[in-house]
């Protein structure tokens, strides 16, 4: 295999998953709350501690917003 082959390989890969990414946000309303839940603990599951820890940081502004409103 040649470097142009793993090239278009990488690109439908990608292409794939951003397409499932957006039909995900598309529907993020008509998803059950437990296949929601399953969904964020896959995707969570592949990140760098740099990006859970990005993921932390909205959980806890998210977490802080609600203390407010209360």
């Amino acid at each position: 295999m040649n470097n142009n082959d793993m090239e278009a390989i990488d690109k439908k890969i990608n292409e794939v998953a951003n397409d499932e990414l957006n039909e995900i946000e598309k529907h993020l309303t008509e998803v059950q709350e437990d296949a929601l839940k399953d969904k964020i603990y896959e995707m969570t599951s592949n990140c760098s501690k740099d990006e859970l820890m990005l993921v932390a940081k909205l959980l806890i502004k998210i977490s802080r917003k609600s203390f407010e409103d209360e």
